[in-house]
């Protein structure tokens, strides 16, 4: 990914930190008046859903990371669960908010560079999770080089699981975000709250290119939900060898 691209998803989600920093973590709430305890109470949920949702075993109470940690809800669920969580998130302005948030000694928030984990050290890691988070990032490349750096931060037999935008057409979803965002650029047809920039449409991506990221990067996929729609999800095990085996749905 250019620096330009980089710049500019950090500049946005900065922005959008701003402006209304839970309603653009979590836009089912009301953008007015969102409730923070329905908002961390739903970091609960997820977390549920990521951890119990099907036969993988959580390895361990150790540590977890979060790519795309936003305002730490998903971090304060996964404190319940683990002895050590570290958030990381491309927004200066959301790793503050975060920081002020989230009080408890077990959770701890980094400024990431956007495209990697590069402030964690190998083998570091028994969970990475992410969700809401893989569906903005506009460039693929981007979400098989986090996939690449969570193989590299997790133990062998560590656990990674995350949401992604699974939903058919990524090349008519290419041409229709530039579109999108050309048209907010020049004032047509704009999104009152700036959800038709690149930054938020993201990426529809096929199960085979996240099949083969998971397998470059020394996974073995063990099963997937959702997949053919926006909240796709996916778990994989880090395999022994650090060289992926098997993979099924």
């Amino acid at each position: 990914m250019s620096k330009k691209t980089r710049d500019s998803m950090r500049e946005y989600w900065d922005e959008r930190a701003r402006l209304n920093a839970v309603w653009y973590v979590d836009t089912s709430l009301d953008y007015e008046t969102p409730d923070l305890d329905r908002f961390f109470e739903t970091g609960r949920r997820i977390v549920t859903e990521a951890l119990d949702g099907v036969e993988v075993d959580l390895p361990g109470r150790g540590v977890a990371v979060e790519i795309g940690s936003g305002l730490g809800r998903v971090c304060l669920a996964l404190a319940e669960r683990v002895d050590r969580v570290v958030g990381v998130d491309i927004s200066s302005e959301m790793v503050d908010r975060a920081r002020t948030l989230v009080q408890n000694d077990r959770v701890t928030f980094e400024l990431g560079d956007g495209t990697s984990l590069r402030n964690l050290p190998d083998s570091f890691a028994d969970v990475v999770l992410s969700f809401t988070v893989f569906q903005h990032i506009p460039d693929v490349a981007v979400i098989e080089g986090y996939i690449a750096e969570a193989g590299r931060v997790l133990r062998p037999g560590g656990l990674l699981v995350f949401q992604w935008n699974n939903t058919p057409g990524r090349v008519r979803w290419v041409v229709r975000r530039s579109l999108l965002a050309f048209a907010e650029r020049i004032g047509v047809n704009t999104e009152r709250h700036g959800r038709n920039a690149p930054e938020f449409l993201g990426s529809r991506v096929p199960l085979r290119t996240i099949r083969d990221a998971l397998a470059r990067s020394g996974f073995t996929l063990r099963t997937t939900k959702g997949t053919g729609t926006l909240f796709a999800w996916a778990w994989a095990v880090k395999s022994d060898s650090g060289v992926s085996t098997t993979s099924s749905d």
